[in-house]
């Protein structure tokens, strides 16, 4: 099985993994030009930390949860596809904006259609990869958070100058429509076939039952195992810091004396090749300890919080003129990404494989509404009434409440990994 499903399942990462450059590309629209947007619509620091929080994480994750438990029982690739579409289409017209509300309300659109790619798609990769290298295929997916985010701030920083804030919009909403046609030829894999029939949790048998059926047998199995409601807790907790970072660029330009181009070239550099570097890194690493030591991927993540932790919230307190400023910016990029393999491998492997699609838009929802649109506003609010440096330390600080959530989990993970089957 393994061998048949080498080639494929590398063929399936790569190409998911490109989808993904392009959600987060587009994603970083706001975050890249958050200083130039301020200035064109006439917006706050909490505002801008709504456009980038809320009022795109409220509906993509909802809709996350939803198309999960939809990709569980429907194509998947023409689902991305439709999606796709949507959240181009409306990264184009948000280039048109000319107000908080107009281009708020088209961030929902794109929260929308980019809400159906992650779940789908690391269902898929749950689908062509073993257990023993899923963190792994989770981190490469994930990479396209560093390479998107990256990408998108150094076309910023060279394009911004030259064509103005809103043809960026338009110039990347086209780049993900020329996706579509490509994604309607992608087979979808069988479902389960990594684990193969024998396992009772990799019958496909979601696609006979309902969304509240799907969500029930998800209920039922967090009922269960408290390792799973500690990842949870956990990863949502842990999110907050990296969360907050979104405010960055826009700080870097504020507080630290940077122009856009030089925040958006550096920015997109440093996270272009660290974030890239801490998704394949993190992601083997915690696989190495996975196959070492009984929830080793939950161990890994508290080393990495007290070891990665201080240097990156040590950014936002050291001079830009100290070398030291670019060290800690470049480790605390590595980490930012270095989460995600673990945290979405751990909760596959606690649930059964027919509702892992279900299951990742569920931590989704509650990641996004809790942290990722929750922090930046909370950094953007604590900015206006004092210091953005003040709230960005604040939401790091946050952090570090995930260790006894990830610690608790890791003890109990082998026993409830234990009860799927049973």
């Amino acid at each position: 099985m393994t061998s048949k499903l080498a080639p494929k399942a590398s063929f399936y990462l790569v190409f998911l993994l490109l989808l993904n450059v392009f959600n987060f590309a587009h994603r970083q629209m706001p975050i890249s030009l958050g200083y130039q947007i301020e200035s064109g619509l006439g917006i706050s620091h909490a505002q801008l930390g709504l456009l980038i929080g809320f009022a795109f994480i409220v509906v993509y994750s909802v809709a996350g949860m939803l198309f999960g438990t939809v990709a569980d029982r429907w194509s998947r690739p023409r689902l991305i596809a439709l999606g796709l579409t949507l959240w181009a289409t409306a990264t184009i017209v948000s280039g048109l904006s000319q107000s908080f509300l107009q281009i708020a309300l088209l961030r929902l659109l794109v929260g929308t259609g980019a809400a159906v790619l992650t779940p789908t798609a690391l269902g898929m990769l749950a689908d062509v990869y073993g257990p023993e290298k899923r963190a792994f295929a989770s981190g490469v997916y994930y990479g396209g958070i560093p390479l998107g985010a990256g990408l998108s701030l150094i076309v910023v920083a060279l394009l911004e100058p030259v064509v103005g804030w809103r043809a960026c919009f338009y110039i990347a909403g086209a780049a993900g429509l020329l996706m579509v046609p490509f994604m309607l030829f992608l087979k979808d894999p069988p479902r389960g076939g990594s684990e193969g029939a024998a396992s009772p949790s990799a019958r496909p048998e979601a696609k006979q039952r309902s969304t509240a059926e799907v969500l029930g047998e998800i209920s039922k199995v967090a009922r269960r195992s408290p390792s799973l409601v500690a990842a949870v807790i956990g990863s949502v907790i842990v999110m907050w810091p990296i969360s907050a970072s979104s405010l960055g660029v826009t700080w870097l330009q504020v507080e630290r004396g940077f122009t856009l181009m030089q925040a958006a070239l550096y920015a997109g550099v440093i996270f272009l090749v660290a974030g890239f570097l801490g998704n394949i890194v993190c992601g083997w690493a915690s696989d190495a300890c996975h196959r070492r030591w009984r929830g080793g991927r939950l161990w890994f993540m508290v080393l990495a919080q007290l070891v990665i932790g201080p240097p990156a919230l040590a950014w936002y307190v050291l001079s830009k003129d100290s070398t030291l400023f670019y060290v800690v910016w470049f480790i605390g990029s590595f980490g930012a990404t270095g989460y995600f393999g673990p945290i979405f491998a751990t909760v596959q492997d606690l649930v059964p494989a027919r509702v892992r699609s279900t299951m990742v838009g569920v931590l989704l929802l509650v990641m996004n509404i809790f942290a990722a649109g929750l922090a930046p506003w909370v950094a953007g609010a604590i900015g206006d009434a004092t210091t953005l440096t003040r709230g960005l330390v604040v939401c790091s600080l946050v952090g570090f409440l995930s260790i006894p959530f990830f610690v608790f989990a890791a003890r109990r993970y082998a026993d409830d990994v234990a009860r799927l089957d049973g």
